[in-house]
């Protein structure tokens, strides 16, 4: 295309300026014949000129014509515009039928830019957070105010949901980060989820708070019935200590389901009270000296940590994972520190027993699960152990983290976060 319209150009010139000097050497004015033909060409490209600025700025006027650069220059951006329109025609009937899908979601979409402004949402999103269509391009922490809300934004640590209150509804908010910045967020409908899940844990509080009593009757009958065991016949004495074990079974399988229960229903917003964490260590660590059974147990700690909590849930947490130690180790020595961590303070139990397989590690904290159910059945303990563990201490901001290797045991351990820490006051080094 360039090539032709170099060669147009040229014999447009070239013809006009020829025929014009012709004239003027037959009427003896050759050079006033030369300059009227280049006058000529000037005033015609000017003439192009003009028609192509109007077809540009108004495309209902004529578009230029002729042969040459301007010309073929116009219908180059015809052909380009109309190529245009038809790519921008199939990427607009994509993203309209994305919309249809997005607004066919009962999840709400709601998405954000890097400074927090809402660029899009649905129409489910608009439903739950009582937000309008005119509120895109307005920032979201000045529509929904929820301090939850506003400090899991501002934190952007989006690892785990956010479980969000809007009066009558619940919602959980997961936020995904994408290109630039932007941010995505999920918000879905957990009402129902969690009613049912809060029938589920006064179901159980209910029903353990009713057996309490009556087992513990059972149990002390039983206990009276050992007591006579000389007046009784022989046979009956391994079925009374049999009933008395199994009904102290189900007794520890109670208490563990009221704690569990408890430590589900409460809330995370909480802080709790100030208790010196490595005293509370030294005493569960006396408490559980009569379980040990010949086990030797150690506990070096590098500083007085004073923390902010509930004490009794900890206190639980870590005697939950001594006594772990003590029934699944080798029996030989169980090893307790506390030390400093980058992220704060890190609390651990190593015993040196037979270890777990890997498969098994990321599913120990669930509620009655069993690694080995011939041990369990030996050892005794309810099942729930771990998982009042794991509820205990999400209450306070961390998780557990088991490492274990086979034939070589296994180290349970979590780390109290900066945030949680009130006061260290470290040993002298001497």
């Amino acid at each position: 295309m360039y090539r032709n319209s170099w060669q147009s150009e040229f014999i447009q010139f070239c013809t006009v300026v020829g025929l014009f000097t012709a004239f003027g050497i037959n009427s003896g004015h050759g050079f006033l014949g030369l300059c009227g033909g280049l006058l000529v060409v000037i005033l015609n490209s000017y003439r192009q000129l003009f028609q192509f600025y109007r077809w540009l700025v108004d495309r209902d006027n004529e578009q230029p014509w002729g042969y040459g650069y301007i010309s073929n220059a116009a219908a180059f951006i015809q052909r380009r515009e109309a190529k245009y329109k038809n790519v921008i025609a199939k990427q607009g009937k994509t993203i309209n039928q994305l919309n249809q899908g997005l607004e066919s979601l009962n999840d709400g979409l709601l998405v954000l830019n890097a400074a927090g402004y809402i660029i899009n949402m649905n129409s489910s999103a608009q439903l739950y957070l009582n937000l309008r269509r005119q509120d895109i391009g307005q920032q979201i922490r000045h529509l929904l105010r929820a301090p939850s809300f506003v400090k899991y934004l501002n934190n952007a640590h989006f690892s785990e949901p956010l479980e969000l209150d809007i009066e009558p509804r619940s919602y959980q908010l997961q936020v995904t980060e994408f290109g630039g910045n932007q941010r995505l967020i999920l918000i879905r409908d957990i009402t129902e989820r969690r009613r049912v899940e809060t029938m589920r844990q006064n179901f159980i509080a209910d029903v353990s708070h009713e057996l309490r009593t009556p087992l513990t009757v059972i149990n002390g009958y039983l206990e009276l019935l050992q007591g006579q065991l000389d007046s009784l016949p022989s046979p009956l004495a391994p079925a009374l200590d049999n009933m008395h074990l199994q009904g102290q079974r189900m007794t520890l399988l109670i208490n563990d389901l009221i704690e569990l229960s408890k430590l589900e229903s409460v809330g995370r917003e909480r802080r709790g009270e100030i208790f010196n964490f490595t005293d509370l260590c030294q005493r569960t660590v006396n408490q559980l000296i009569s379980l040990r059974d010949g086990c030797h147990l150690s506990l070096s700690c590098d500083a007085d940590v004073v923390i902010e909590g509930f004490e009794t849930e900890i206190a639980s947490a870590i005697s939950n994972l001594i006594a772990n130690s003590i029934k699944y180790g080798d029996g030989t020595e169980v090893v307790i520190s506390l030390r400093r961590h980058r992220n704060g303070y890190e609390f651990a139990v190593k015993d040196f027993g037979d270890g777990i397989k890997a498969e098994h590690l990321d599913r120990l904290t669930e509620r009655f699960y069993r690694v080995d159910s011939s041990r369990e059945s030996k050892v005794g303990g309810s099942g729930l152990g771990l998982a009042i563990v794991k509820h205990a201490l999400e209450n306070h901001d961390t998780q557990l983290h088991i490492e274990s290797q086979l034939g070589r045991g296994s180290r349970f351990s979590f780390v109290l976060p900066e945030a949680r820490i009130h006061e260290v006051v470290c040993y002298d080094s001497e």
